[in-house]
């Protein structure tokens, strides 16, 4: 019969045993793991380790548009705005050149005072007149501007929060946010969200980056704001759907995003209840694994 202390000391060293026998397996597998490969080790099969996550392959060449030419660039264009150091560049913009030119001129598009002209109050007459001619008649709702986007920040007051590439951070104070955030991967295309007429397509607004602003035939104004470049010039009309920049994180960005603006009069408005609809998840998944099927398939060809 075995006493009871050494029953106990017994249990204690069988228990001490095994537990030292199970950190040697998962060294063992740990090991394996950080390794890369797959390796049998007392039975287990340490899991292959997983490739870290990528941005997904940028869009087909075809899909975006030519520029024949690029505005001059002055290197980053920093400065301090809003007490934060910030960089309105580089300054990736089609040059305004030819017959482009002229229109913008006849339209008086040309100047300091334009940005401020669209967004201040209602847009001047002669341009609501010009984007009507772009021929199709208003929609009652709004494309949503960036297929493979997902809503990083919406329109309104926010108390102590900013957000920095998706992800939500504390800061200081109460303010508003008078747009929308749509965070994508850096050079995904942003589209039109109704038929207009582009006035503005630069980089001069301060925070704001590269950036359009697009009069539409009712008198509203859209505003694309931190892109790493545009394809469109002021004075050239734009039809719902069609690519006219890149999302890209020049201005006051934290990330890649589109700050995307809709203003009525003057005065912004939450665009939200506006688009015809939103991207899931799922959608947006789908698109990013079709485009990047897309490209490798270029690749092969």
């Amino acid at each position: 019969m075995i006493r009871p202390v050494v029953l106990r000391r017994l249990t204690a060293t069988l228990t001490i045993g095994a537990g030292l026998a199970l950190l040697a397996l998962v060294g063992r597998s740990l090991t394996a793991y950080a390794d890369g490969g797959e390796t049998e080790v007392s039975g287990l099969a340490a899991p292959a380790r997983a490739d870290a996550p990528r941005a997904p392959e940028p869009l087909a060449p075809d899909a975006r548009p030519e520029v024949d030419a690029w505005a001059p660039a002055s290197g980053r264009d920093c400065h301090v705005f809003h007490r934060r150091r910030m960089c309105d560049g580089p300054r990736r913009v089609p040059l305004l050149e030819g017959t482009s030119r002229e229109r913008a001129e006849a339209l008086g598009l040309i100047g300091p005072r334009v940005a401020h002209l669209a967004t201040s109050a209602a847009p001047p007459s002669v341009w609501v007149e010009a984007a009507r001619e772009a021929g199709a008649s208003p929609s009652p709702d709004l494309l949503f501007p960036v297929a493979e986007g997902r809503i990083w920040r919406g329109f309104g007051m926010r108390h102590g929060i900013r957000v920095v590439e998706g992800h939500s951070r504390r800061s200081r104070g109460r303010h508003m946010h008078e747009g929308m955030d749509i965070g994508a991967p850096e050079g995904s295309l942003i589209h039109a969200v109704e038929d207009g007429l582009v006035v503005y397509s630069d980089n001069r607004m301060h925070g704001y980056g590269n950036a359009v602003l697009v009069v539409h035939p009712n008198g509203d104004v859209s505003l694309y704001a931190h892109c790493v470049e545009t394809y469109v010039v002021a004075g050239q009309h734009v039809h719902r759907g069609e690519p006219i920049a890149a999302v890209g994180q020049t201005g006051l960005a934290h990330g890649a995003h589109l700050h995307f603006e809709y203003r009525r009069g003057g005065r912004r408005i939450d665009p939200r209840p506006l688009f015809s609809s939103i991207p899931s998840l799922e959608d947006v998944t789908a698109l990013r694994e079709a485009e990047r099927a897309d490209a490798e398939d270029g690749r092969a060809n």
